[in-house]
């Protein structure tokens, strides 16, 4: 394939020639948060994206969903209201039935454990950190293919606030207000209110409405920090997110319009709390701690049969939903070493990581085994407790060993309403070790090797449905391993001292050792299926990804990331006899790319343009229904008049319909149940207007 030369070369060459033109009084400004030591992105081994608020900004994002698209070698899937499940390199879980699902991508906000929730608002992002390849050292069991790490905005010394708006095509509307300051040289605080809502982008034929897929979105984000003393700060974290959306995306047509009785919905309500301890006193370390705490409450259900009763003699009318509550206490703490000067001096981590997460489901269906309307209760309660360390060793002039160690316990209790007791624990390690060559502050040459893991588990509708006595095969499915992942990288960084050039390239090689992947049992071809996560012995994953900023002309800018990747299957045959063994993975498209540009017209007047592609990719390792190859072109021309700014903008603006969930199976009463690959769009053309104002 010529792509991969013609990708390698060209970023390959931009770092070089970012490389020759660096300087060592060069100073780079993007700090890593989500790293142990809080460095440069320039001095980091690793393939990591770092958006900016202005980043945010170019694309018109308004959520999580608007920014994946720009960053190379990551996917998402749907299959609710918004994009959920996250894949990097291709690696990533595609939804949560039943099963409490382990992500293989996490998700952090100011330090707190969202993984699995998703995101909502992004209005107050200060930065989002995209960490692709294994990173258990770093984050541990939510890491295995990578981390998105988000910091809002936090205390000013002086007041800052910002108000801004958007109204879009259907229906849709944005309010979003920021404000910090400082009460004293000591107290400082921050506050950022969101409001979503949209009539969503579906079409209920039947019940003669166009928002049975709405968006109504609240979010509130707080921070109060305290400057106790010289040596102690501490900061108190709020988080309320308030998700209130409508679920109706799958038709039987197979497009934007629906025929369903019921529509379901997508309902998250939760609320955090952290507090965060940074101590500087201690002469050889500084203490870095965080103890937070949240609880979700979350209500998703659909209408299974996507219909309406009447519209065929062979019909069945069922719902299916999903009551999920979640608790969890987090407490993660480190001693950073200090420096002292000395260029030759080993600089150190040790951290200790405990965690106590409590899931508990009540699943309301129709059981047509029984033939009556029944329900499921689960309660899953697992707790982590790892140790980590981190050692850079100077060997010498630019050169540094950094190497990383984490071990962890995960001790799950399991129980359900089919009376099924299960106790699961594991002792899993994680481990990083990449060789460094700094050639200054602006540009670093690193290999890389590096291994993550994630945790195994229960599946419990196997275990029930077992029970029922009709599927006997699923008992040898009660449970699946944990997974391994083992990584090489090679990767350079450079940009130039007046930032003209700005690239970065990844080289990788990953191989995947008892991988988790979904399966699924439909006995008798009708509505019910048995989901299970299976081990399907070993995959591999390598490609290439590379991240440029070109500074082409005092008032031009342009940015370019692109990526290509090769995924394989293991061994899988699944229990229908369908044998997987050596295809592509789900959810991993050969080739993304995203070009962007800034166009300064004028000191006051501003056009953003961008177009992001992506390759097909199947929708599941157990079926072969694949995405359709799509590009994605969005405009932004903004008027920037003293405080105040008005955009005018478009996302998609090529109208393609863009899948970010497929099914494979029959569900049409009016064709005998024949099956049909069933699609989950994105968003269609979006066109809006938006206006803040900044003091």
């Amino acid at each position: 394939m010529r792509v991969l030369p013609s990708i390698l070369s060209l970023a390959v060459c931009s770092s070089f020639a970012a490389l020759a033109s660096s300087s060592e009084t060069a100073i780079e400004r993007l700090t890593v948060q989500g790293d142990l030591r809080q460095q440069s992105v320039q001095q980091l081994a690793g393939s990591i994206a770092v958006v900016s608020e202005q980043d945010v900004k170019r694309t018109s994002a308004q959520h999580l969903d608007d920014l994946l698209s720009q960053f190379a070698n990551v996917n998402f899937a749907a299959g609710a209201s918004r994009g959920r499940y996250i894949q990097i390199r291709g690696i990533g879980e595609r939804s949560e039935f039943v099963d409490t699902i382990n992500p293989s991508v996490g998700i952090l906000i100011d330090g707190i454990d969202y993984s699995g929730l998703g995101i909502s608002g992004i209005s107050d992002i200060a930065q989002l950190e995209v960490f692709r390849g294994p990173e258990a050292s770093r984050f541990g069991a939510n890491a295995l293919a990578g981390m998105l790490n988000l910091t809002s905005k936090g205390p000013t010394a002086t007041a800052e606030g910002k108000v801004s708006a958007t109204l879009a095509n259907y229906a849709s509307r944005q309010l979003a207000a920021q404000y910090s300051n400082s009460l004293n040289s000591k107290l400082g605080y921050s506050l950022s209110l969101e409001q979503q809502s949209s009539d969503g982008f579906i079409d209920n034929a039947f019940l003669n409405r166009d928002d049975t897929n709405n968006i109504d979105e609240f979010t509130g984000r707080a921070k109060l920090a305290y400057q106790a003393t010289d040596a102690l700060a501490l900061t108190l974290i709020t988080h309320i997110t308030d998700q209130d959306n409508g679920y109706d995306a799958f038709s039987l047509d197979r497009n934007r319009t629906t025929l369903s009785d019921e529509p379901g919905q997508d309902q998250i309500r939760s609320k955090a709390l952290a507090v965060k301890a940074d101590y500087s006193g201690l002469p050889f370390a500084t203490f870095q701690g965080q103890l937070s705490w949240l609880s979700a409450d979350g209500d998703y259900g659909f209408d299974e049969d996507w219909s309406y009763v009447g519209i065929h003699p062979d019909e069945y009318s069922t719902t299916d939903r999903y009551l999920r509550a979640r608790d969890q206490l987090t407490l993660d703490y480190r001693f950073v070493s200090t420096p002292e000067g000395k260029l030759d001096q080993s600089d150190w981590v040790l951290g200790l990581y405990v965690a106590n997460k409590s899931f508990d489901l009540t699943r309301q269906f129709w059981n047509w085994d029984l033939w009556q309307a029944d329900s499921f209760v689960s309660s899953l309660n697992r707790t982590n407790a790892a140790v980590y360390g981190e050692l850079t060793t100077p060997l010498n002039s630019g050169w540094s060993l950094v190497s990383g160690l984490r071990l962890e316990r995960y001790d799950d209790d399991y129980s359900d309403s089919s009376a099924n007791a299960i106790k699961n624990h594991d002792t899993m390690w994680g481990a990083n070790i990449s060789l460094n060559y700094q050639v200054n502050n602006q540009a670093l040459i690193y290999l890389l090797a590096s291994r993550g893991y994630k945790a195994g588990g229960v599946n419990g509708d196997a275990l029930a449905k077992a029970a029922d006595g009709n599927l006997a095969e699923l008992n040898s499915k009660a449970s699946f391993k944990p997974e391994t992942l083992y990584n090489a990288e090679f990767g350079v960084k450079g940009s130039a001292l007046d930032q003209s050039i700005t690239a970065r390239v990844a080289a990788f090689y990953m191989w995947r050792d008892d991988m988790q992947v979904k399966g699924w049992l439909n006995p008798d071809s009708g509505p019910q299926f048995a989901g299970f996560i299976d081990n399907a012995g070993s995959g591999r994953n390598y490609g290439i990804e590379m991240e440029n900023r070109l500074q082409l002309h005092p008032q031009l800018a342009l940015f370019v990331s692109a990526s290509w990747l090769k995924t394989k299957l293991g061994r899988y045959v699944t229990l229908d006899g369908d044998n997987f063994s050596g295809r592509e993975q789900a959810q991993a498209p050969r080739f993304q790319y995203s070009l962007a540009t800034d166009w300064y017209i004028t000191e006051a007047l501003t056009f953003n343009l961008s177009l992001q592609g992506k390759d097909s990719f199947f929708y599941s390792d157990g079926h072969n229904a694949r995405s359709s190859r799509y590009e994605l072109l969005g405009a932004r021309l903004s008027y920037q008049l003293a405080n105040w700014e008005l955009a005018l903008w478009t996302r998609n603006a090529l109208d393609q319909d863009i899948g970010v969930r497929g099914f494979y199976f029959g569900n049409d009463p009016r064709d005998g149940y024949q099956p049909h690959v069933y699609e989950q769009f994105a968003e269609p053309r979006r066109f809006g207007a938006s206006a803040s104002y900044q003091f």
